[in-house]
């Protein structure tokens, strides 16, 4: 098989196409003939030795991709060869075959492409998680998602507005403005506008008053604006640093609002309760049939052109997700 392989620390020009013996699936597991993978932020900060686990080199990166079953293990019931499936790893996606548990695989819902499958995932299943598991959102009630135009950002607005929410789109690329409004939401809020501790906070006042909920990937001044703008009771769920400045918080100001503060990491979830990731993807494929949400496929690259696959994410060109095909 081919994949792309990661033999040292260092940028995406590093990383190489290689020959690789076929892998086989011992108990539990499946082999997957890949079809196609997703490229996102995580993966250039694993590959760069950015992000909080790095594997041992060297190493095939990509989280999250789509294929069909190609064989099974010892004890694997619930899948056989050809069925079509969406794949979750910490690592081995950018690959034309994977080995993985076969709890880690999604059937995929008849009528959606290889391409949307892997765009549907972790991105997907993050908002999904920190809107529900952590914040609990409500129907009616107001969401600011900052980051709004990333892929965790795109999925957040677009489950807010099924959930029956008002979302206002925190953007800091006003000409990106138009993708955020495409995905749903009502109002957007320049993350960039002076000094953002008090201009998120008046901007969103002025929009609806104050926000009950709020999914936070930028860190540094952005979070401290959007902690601002949190009603009475309001919940910040942490998803990322998009800036690289992680943001300090001082609990008084939690205690004097009443507000709550929280974070969100897919992968434990994925780790520690297979069983309940499956049953949110299993609510988001339900979304996805029932039209209520739309996985907006930026652009698809060859397998060899993965260079120019991650500069959409280094040059913050994405307006969607970036997909691999490896065929």
């Amino acid at each position: 098989m081919r994949a792309i392989v990661a033999n040292a620390i260092g940028p995406p020009e590093e990383l190489r196409v290689e020959d690789l013996p076929d892998p086989v699936p011992g108990p539990g597991e499946v082999l997957v003939d890949m079809r196609a993978a997703a490229v996102n932020f995580p993966d250039l900060l694993v590959i760069e030795g950015k992000y909080q686990i790095i594997p041992p080199h060297p190493f095939v990166p990509g989280k999250e991709g789509a294929g069909a079953v190609a064989a099974v293990g010892e004890g694997v019931e619930d899948l056989a060869v050809g069925d079509r499936v969406m794949v979750q790893v910490e690592w081995g996606t950018y690959a034309q075959k994977l080995v993985l548990a076969a709890d880690h695989c999604f059937p995929i819902p008849d009528g959606m492409g290889f391409d949307e499958a892997a765009a549907i995932g972790i991105a997907y299943q993050t908002a999904h998680f920190a809107l529900v598991a952590r914040a609990a959102v409500r129907e009616g009630e107001r969401v600011l998602v900052t980051a709004a135009t990333g892929s965790v950002g795109i999925a957040a607005i677009q489950l807010a507005k099924a959930f029956g929410c008002t979302v206002l789109a925190g953007v800091t690329t006003m000409s990106k403005a138009g993708v955020a409004l495409e995905n749903g939401a009502d109002h957007i809020v320049d993350l960039t506008a002076g000094n953002p501790r008090e201009s998120i906070r008046d901007q969103v006042r002025e929009a609806c008053g104050a926000v009950d909920v709020a999914i936070e990937s930028v860190g540094g001044a952005v979070f401290d604006g959007t902690v601002r703008a949190l009603d009475f009771g309001g919940r910040a769920v942490v998803v990322g640093f998009t800036s690289g400045e992680i943001a300090s918080f001082r609990t008084n100001y939690a205690l004097l609002k009443v507000i709550a503060v929280t974070g969100v990491n897919w992968a434990a979830y994925r780790d520690r309760d297979p069983g309940w990731v499956r049953r949110v993807q299993g609510e988001i494929f339900d979304l996805y049939c029932e039209g209520r949400i739309a996985i907006p496929v930026q652009a698809t690259f060859p397998m060899a052109e993965y260079v120019e696959a991650f500069d959409v994410i280094r040059d913050r060109r994405v307006r969607g997700k970036v997909v691999l095909s490896l065929d």
